[in-house]
């Protein structure tokens, strides 16, 4: 979920600065900075909103982000839903034995 919302922001703050970008006469500025503002500009297009980049090492796919956690959480809400079912009472008493018993030859 903190990935969505740094996601976001990072979106946002982009929106800001291209917004600032166009307000601005760059005719005026020096041609040093003119140049590095059309680099960023191009790279700002050619930047997909449904990627961020994490710390510039690589990037991260939001839908892939978003498809882990629905999976993360359907998993849970069903393993919660089967939480009396006698498999999953079973499995879990087996666990419990099992633990117990190498805490017990330890």
């Amino acid at each position: 979920m903190s990935i969505i919302i740094g996601a976001s922001r990072v979106n946002d703050k982009k929106r800001q600065i291209i917004s600032y970008l166009r307000l601005t006469r760059i005719s005026n500025l020096s041609i040093p900075l003119k140049t590095q503002i059309k680099m960023f500009m191009n790279q700002v297009s050619v930047f997909e909103s449904e990627e961020m980049t994490a710390y510039g090492i690589y990037n991260i796919n939001l839908n892939l982000v978003i498809s882990i956690i629905v999976l993360l959480i359907s998993g849970l809400t069903t393993m919660i839903q089967m939480k009396e079912h006698p498999f999953i009472l079973q499995t879990i008493n087996s666990t419990v034995n099992f633990y117990q018993k190498l805490n017990i030859s330890s």
